[in-house]
């Protein structure tokens, strides 16, 4: 979002007038700076979920709030490594949940994960979705999992998002009548 919106090079900081005096570059003034570091501190600000808000409200300037943003939840402590990987390993979806919903619960820890270098493959994901799921789509594992070299992460994220969708009672596809074909004998 910092990049679309040219506000990225607030998280350097202010440039010093000596940085730019011998660059060749012409200088930004105090109050355009100002401004540029508003506007990304509140670009911020805006993704930030209330909780994690409440944390870092007071603090005024984009490097900084970035700076502590990353200190509280980028640390790549092995008390963090460990209760992240514990999350992944013991994740479980409770009946009722919406594919979709536990999905995103997924991907939110796969990404907590990356981020602090821990790299999950595809088929780690694809084999972590299946177990954690309730018992009313257990039926589907042997299915999606065995005589195979890999298991597919989309294969079985369609899948299951298909299923779902068959026990609400949705159609699972749209039928276009213009290419249906009659086959006779």
């Amino acid at each position: 979002v910092l990049i679309q919106f040219g506000l990225h090079k607030a998280l350097r900081g202010k440039p010093s007038p000596a940085s730019n005096s011998g660059s060749g570059k012409a200088s930004i003034s105090d109050e355009d700076w100002e401004e540029l570091d508003d506007r990304a501190a509140s670009a911020i600000r805006l993704c930030l979920a209330k909780n994690v808000l409440a944390n870092v409200g007071n603090i005024p300037t984009a490097k900084e709030l970035w700076e502590k943003l990353e200190k509280l939840y980028q640390t790549k402590s092995i008390s963090n490594r460990l209760y992240l990987k514990e999350q992944f390993h013991t994740l479980r979806m409770a009946e009722g949940t919406k594919i979709s919903d536990h999905l995103s619960v997924l991907n939110g820890i796969v990404s907590e994960l990356e981020a602090i270098g821990v790299k999950i493959e595809d088929d780690d994901k694809a084999l972590r979705l299946l177990w954690s799921l309730p018992t009313s789509y257990k039926h589907m594992l042997p299915t999606l999992m065995y005589g195979k070299e890999i298991v597919d992460l989309e294969e079985v994220t369609s899948t299951l998002l298909s299923e779902e969708r068959r026990l609400s009672g949705e159609s699972t596809e749209t039928i276009d009548v213009s290419t249906l074909a009659v086959v006779g004998n």
